[in-house]
């Protein structure tokens, strides 16, 4: 069939179709979510000749994605809890195409079980248990022997109502005739009606011969479903046109449909993951997706880590459910570890970042020491620990996680796994990506210019300060980013102007906020110090000028503020460099 519009169909031919299986559902679609009362709104809008939204079809012609990928059978009894879920259908061998339905399935599962399905809820105050007495079927049927009033303020024009048998019966002792809305396919015809409503007692009712003679007119021939045949064979074109085309509910992802695919083929990964995101979320509310866990098995299984459906194949599934203990273990323990070094979710801005250290983690199954106090307590280890947190700080800084980051991962991965077992190749990924014009870790005099106007409350503050501090116990304390100056003298304007002039006063204002006033103490020492003045607090702590990065001959007098500033930037600068070792300017 051509790509695109084509002749409408009746909806007893979609119906027909879905009894075939010539209609089914690919593994991206949603289970059916329509209530009872929908339903029945759905047939009271056929029949009051308001149009149905066009349908879109996919044709599967390709004989690798009928072997690949799952596809579903509409679910022709819904029952609540216990029978939402469609039926997979294999479609590997299969001869000709078959439509998967692309944008529409809501209604055309609704056409379904209104004309030859069953729909089933709990009855009230019965319990939880999978039986008939407490889940009932009911069918769809038209009340068609008086005219309807509307009894509520929903437009209805028709009197469609989900019921059991036992109420038809019921209803029936009351003047009134429901009608099986699935048996009108066998009363296509004129005569049939007539003999029906004969049988029935109805044959003088001229109202129920134009009810039953037009609900036959727009299942069976009148109302014409329009759709649109998408032919392309190529599985992420066609979640792509899926997420553009699918309006109804929560706007969906290319991830979630991705998940859509995985659990297709692996029932129990959506509970996982789940799982694992809130073990994850224990350690410092680290707030991972099953985004960050899909792209961590691609990286760790697969060797195009692009998120296109044909990287999920079976070789990959199958890895994923054979090493998944592993991959768990690798992802909790290395955010326990970030946990460790002071990291919180807040402090932590690309998830991407924490890929790199999970394969490191995975590789080398260091997943059952990474946080016991011996990977901490250990020399080579504590090497390692602040190898990979000084790698964090500076992909952290130059935004390397910012964007598209696929080629940055593969890099990394490359450098990782041909390192083997040894400790963290901070210097070799450094060194690999100083060609990069923009996920390079560089830092020249420009860019540390530019660090150091960074002010507080600034996110990359704690980053920095971080760098210059890499020897605190971050775990066991808290630590605040604090003034080292109190902020309370610069915000008194009368004060100021007794010690300062103008210009100077224009200065300081322009940095007294800025990184080269800004430290870490742990919560204790802040606590003490308050807004104490620098030099007192200094004294009677006995704290030397190098605490602070300034040289020994420089006042810690708040007169000397423009003095102390300047000396403690230099100083910095010249620090950071220091740290860097060069490797990264």
């Amino acid at each position: 069939m051509v790509k695109g519009f084509q002749k409408p169909i009746t909806i007893r031919e979609a119906i027909e179709n879905i009894d075939k299986n010539e209609y089914l559902l690919p593994a991206i679609q949603r289970k059916f979510v329509w209530k009872p009362q929908q339903i029945e709104l759905l047939f009271d809008s056929i029949m009051r000749e308001y149009p149905i939204n066009s349908l879109m079809m996919w044709e599967i012609t390709s004989d690798k994605i009928k072997e690949d990928y799952k596809f579903y059978s509409f679910l022709r009894t819904f029952k609540q809890r216990y029978g939402e879920m469609n039926e997979a259908l294999g479609t590997r061998g299969r001869t000709g195409s078959f439509y998967a339905v692309i944008d529409g399935q809501q209604r055309l599962n609704s056409l379904y079980i209104g004309i030859k399905g069953t729909y089933a809820e709990k009855l009230p105050r019965k319990h939880w248990t999978n039986s008939e007495d407490n889940f009932p079927p009911m069918k769809l049927y038209l009340e068609i022997k008086n005219r309807y009033t509307s009894d509520s303020e929903i437009d209805k024009q028709y009197n469609f109502k989900f019921l059991r048998k036992d109420q038809v019966k019921e209803f029936n002792k009351k003047s009134q005739f429901w009608f099986e809305v699935g048996k009108i396919l066998t009363l296509s015809k004129p005569r049939d009606q007539f003999l029906y409503l004969q049988k029935i007692g109805l044959g003088d009712n001229e109202h129920s011969a134009i009810l039953l003679d037009r609900l036959s007119s727009v299942l069976n021939k009148d109302t014409e479903l329009t759709y649109y045949v998408e032919d392309e064979q190529n599985l992420d074109k066609v979640l792509d046109i899926f997420i553009r085309t699918n309006d109804g509910g929560t706007k969906l992802t290319f991830s979630d449909l991705l998940m859509s695919v995985l659990t297709a083929n692996w029932p129990d990964a959506r509970e996982k993951f789940n799982r694992l995101i809130q073990e994850v979320y224990s350690y410092g509310d680290f707030t991972i997706s099953s985004d960050l866990i899909l792209k961590t098995t691609l990286v760790l299984f697969s060797n195009d880590i692009k998120n296109r459906v044909k990287n999920f194949d079976n070789d990959t599934v199958n890895k994923i459910i054979k090493n998944w203990d592993s991959i768990r273990k690798s992802i909790l323990s290395t955010f326990k570890m970030f946990y460790c070094m002071g990291f919180r979710n807040k402090t932590f801005p690309a998830k991407s970042a924490a890929i790199p250290i999970i394969l490191y983690v995975y590789d080398n199954k260091m997943y059952n020491d990474i946080v016991k106090n011996k990977f901490f307590e250990n020399k080579s280890a504590i090497s390692t620990n602040q190898k990979i947190k000084k790698w964090l700080l500076l992909a952290f800084l130059k935004h390397v996680f910012s964007g598209q980051t696929d080629s940055v991962l593969k890099d990394i991965r490359h450098i990782i796994r041909k390192n083997g077992d040894q400790d963290f190749p901070i210097e070799k990924i450094i060194d690999s990506s100083k060609n990069n014009p923009t996920k390079n870790y560089s830092f020249d005099s420009e860019i540390v210019d530019g660090l150091f106007q960074t002010t507080y409350g600034k996110p990359d503050v704690f980053f920095i300060l971080s760098l210059y501090y890499p020897e605190l116990d971050y775990f066991n304390q808290d630590f605040h980013i604090d003034h080292i100056h109190p902020k309370d003298k610069f915000l008194d304007e009368k004060y100021m102007k007794s010690i300062f002039s103008e210009d100077t006063i224009q200065w300081i204002n322009d940095n007294w906020n800025c990184l080269g006033n800004l430290e870490l103490l742990n919560g204790e020492k802040n606590e003490s110090k308050k807004d104490k003045p620098l030099k007192s607090w200094s004294e009677e702590n006995k704290i030397p000028n190098s605490f602070f990065f300034v040289d020994d001959d420089i006042s810690l007098r708040l007169e000397d503020f423009k003095e102390f500033y300047s000396n403690r930037v230099a100083n910095m600068k010249q620090r950071l460099f220091d740290l860097l070792d060069n490797n990264t300017r």
